[in-house]
C-alpha cells in the first residue's frame, strides 16, 4: 500500500481524524435522519439530495457527536448533484455547516469554491475541492492542472472521472503516483470499474466513497463493503477460497 505523507485533519469537538496517511472510507448519506447502519470513517451528508429541513444542521451535529466526522456536500446538478438554487444560498449553507461540522466538499468550477475554502481555513476545518467528469477521463496533463488548482484552494483535491477503457485507469493510476504536497482523492466511475475504488485506495487515494442508504454515483459500492475489503483483505481471500 502506498501511503501519502500529506495530511488533512477532520476535526470535531472531541477528536481529530487524519486523512492522507492511510485510505479513509466515506459513507454517503442521502437522507436525514439515517435509517441505516453507519459504516466507514467519515459520513458524507449529501444535503442536495434531501428535502429542505429546518433542523438539518442539528441532525448532522448529532451524527458527528457520535464520533464520526461529517463531510457536508451540496452538489450542483451540473456535477452530478441535485442542487439548482442560487449559489448565494448554497454559500450560506456551507458557512452554517462549517460552524459545526468537520469538513465540506465544493466543486472547483463553482463561483463559491474560493469563499467556501477560505471560510473552512479560517475555522481550521477541512475542505475537499472536487472535479467531476461523467463522460470521460481527461488526459493526465489536464488532470494534473486541475489537482494543482484544487490544492491551491483547499485541503484535499478530489478527481472523479468516467472510465471507459483500461487506458483511463492507467491515467488515474499515474495521477495518484505523482508526488503531491496535499492529499488527493481519485475515483473512477463506471459499473464495470467498481474494483478501482479499492485499487485506488491502495495506491494512495486518501478517500474512497461508498453509499450508506443508496448509491450516488455509477459503480459505487456500499461503505460496509469497502470497509470489509480494505480492512479485512485476508478474510476476504479465505472466503473466496471456500
Amino acid at each position: 500500500m502506498i501511503m501519502s505523507k500529506a495530511t488533512a485533519l477532520f476535526r470535531t469537538a472531541t477528536s481529530e481524524l487524519e486523512v492522507g496517511p492511510a485510505p479513509r472510507v466515506v459513507g454517503t448519506l442521502s437522507a436525514l435522519p439515517p435509517h441505516c447502519k453507519l459504516a466507514g470513517d467519515i459520513v458524507e451528508v449529501r444535503l442536495d439530495k434531501m428535502a429542505p429541513s429546518a433542523d438539518w444542521l442539528k441532525q448532522c451535529a448529532a451524527l458527528q457527536s457520535g464520533g464520526t466526522p461529517v463531510l457536508l456536500t451540496v452538489r450542483l446538478r451540473s456535477e452530478g448533484g441535485d442542487w439548482e438554487n442560487d449559489d448565494e444560498r448554497r454559500l450560506e449553507i456551507y458557512k452554517e455547516g462549517l460552524r459545526e461540522l468537520a469538513a465540506v466538499d465544493v466543486e472547483l468550477s463553482s463561483v463559491i469554491s474560493g469563499p467556501v475554502a477560505r471560510e473552512a481555513a479560517r475555522l481550521n476545518k477541512a475542505s475537499v475541492i472536487s472535479f467531476h467528469d461523467f463522460q470521460k477521463t481527461p488526459p493526465l496533463r489536464d488532470l494534473c492542472e486541475i489537482v494543482e488548482k484544487e490544492h491551491a484552494l483547499g485541503s484535499i483535491a478530489k478527481v472523479s472521472t468516467m472510465i471507459k477503457h483500461g487506458s483511463d485507469v492507467d491515467v488515474l493510476r499515474a495521477l495518484l503516483r505523482r508526488r503531491w504536497e496535499k492529499p488527493i482523492c481519485v475515483i473512477g466511475m463506471g459499473r464495470a470499474w467498481s474494483k478501482t475504488r479499492i485499487e485506488f485506495a491502495m495506491l494512495g487515494s486518501c478517500l474512497t466513497y461508498g453509499y450508506l442508504d443508496k448509491p450516488t454515483a455509477p459503480g459505487q459500492m456500499s461503505a460496509a463493503e469497502l470497509v470489509r475489503r480494505l480492512r479485512f483483505p485476508a478474510k476476504r481471500k479465505e472466503n473466496a477460497a471456500e
